[in-house]
């Protein structure tokens, strides 16, 4: 390998060892968690609490330090989001935070955090305005920029000429239209359509309609699980004749795929991390993860479920460098923990900027194929190729 990369958790696991003999033989880190446990992301917000629970479990298993994981359900709502967090690092005295999902949620929640000092590492919040404000103790796994060029590079591939673009209006999802429009057009490609529309829409066919009449070959969403299903529903009403569906975050999961059955066939959605494109350099362990998950779960992880895993496997080796297992912690030794982080995991090369901000992140584009998903884009990572054209109510 080329460029140094720092060996984290060797030595992490050895000073656990060394320091704390027995599990309990030492102070235990405290890790708060928060993600919606019910309401319009709840979803996501179970698979993401998994991940954290057995990375948690995992770590206290591997290093014998004890692990006192406190988790509370955000219910989807940016004020409980923000409770949690001030739950979590005023009442609790949590070590360090991580969870939140959806940019609404994480924005509030991570002003609180830095409020009371406490380092916050989320996966499920890219706007670009979160890491504008330069918080010391706030951190992310992945950022807008992946996921829009996955997005535009793929539809590029497939030789479309018009793509039309609906958008939820919340911040995130209009980032990421915004990103991938201009992607979109300077690679020559037409956007006759593109429309917002508000959260907890239910009927989606007036602007479907405006996809149909522009005559495009590509209908991308940029929303969230209730407007893909929705959308894709109301597509399949219409027969709309589009010959690729395109969405963002949230679709692939096992929930996605049991929601729709058969309609979420041939769906494209970016991802993290899909089972067999980690790295070469961390096939292994991201095949343990997995057996570990499979195991405790009954089920293979989806992506949200991996970068919940690796943010609690992170943040506990970060707290541990922070001198939390010690009883000597400080929020700046974690927070110097995870900027001097530099690894190759199964999402990748994983290092963080001055603004918390990752390094090397990359997002893949799958596509769904007899209910898996298949990695198509880009091609250094694809596991299969795409299905174009291809809708499942049968398009154009």
């Amino acid at each position: 390998m080329s460029r140094r990369i720092i060996g984290w958790l060797g030595c992490l696991v050895g000073a656990a060892f060394l320091a704390a003999g027995t599990v309990g033989a030492a102070t235990p880190i405290k890790l708060g968690a928060h993600a919606p446990q019910s309401g319009t992301l709840a979803k996501h917000g179970i698979e993401q609490i998994k991940g954290i629970r057995l990375a948690a479990e995992e770590f206290e298993k591997k290093t014998k330090v004890k692990v006192e994981l406190i988790v509370y359900d955000d219910e989807s709502n940016p004020q409980k989001a923000v409770s949690a967090v001030e739950k979590l690092a005023g009442v609790d005295k949590v070590n360090a935070i991580v969870g939140g999902y959806g940019s609404n949620l994480v924005g509030p929640a991570s002003e609180a955090s830095e409020r009371y000092d406490t380092p916050y590492l989320t996966t499920g919040a890219v706007d670009t305005k979160l890491t504008a404000k330069k918080f010391k103790n706030f951190f992310r796994l992945n950022n807008m920029p992946g996921y829009a060029s996955a997005q535009a590079g793929a539809i590029k591939a497939f030789g479309a000429k018009k793509v039309g673009i609906l958008y939820n209006s919340l911040s995130a999802t209009t980032e990421i239209a915004e990103a991938a429009k201009d992607l979109l057009q300077k690679a020559g490609l037409e956007v006759p359509v593109f429309e917002k529309f508000e959260k907890g829409t239910t009927n989606y066919k007036p602007i479907l309609l405006k996809v149909k009449d522009a005559g495009c070959d590509v209908l991308l969403v940029e929303g969230y699980f209730p407007d893909y299903v929705g959308t894709i529903k109301d597509a399949k009403i219409l027969n709309l004749p589009v010959k690729a569906y395109v969405g963002a975050w949230g679709i692939g999961t096992p929930e996605f795929v049991r929601e729709l059955g058969p309609v979420s066939e041939y769906i494209y959605g970016t991802s993290i991390w899909e089972l067999g494109t980690a790295p070469k350099e961390a096939k292994k362990e991201e095949a343990e993860i997995v057996a570990s998950y499979k195991a405790r779960f009954k089920e293979e992880p989806s992506y949200i479920a991996m970068l919940g895993y690796l943010s609690g496997k992170y943040m506990l080796e970060a707290v541990v460098q922070g001198g939390g297992q010690a009883g000597a912690y400080t929020p700046e030794k974690t927070r110097q923990a995870l900027r001097s982080l530099d690894t190759i995991g199964p999402l990748g090369r994983v290092a963080f900027d001055e603004k918390g901000d990752p390094r090397f992140f990359t997002a893949v584009l799958f596509q769904t194929q007899k209910g898996n998903q298949v990695v198509i884009y880009p091609k250094d990572r694809a596991l299969g190729t795409a299905q174009y054209p291809g809708v499942p109510w049968g398009g154009k």
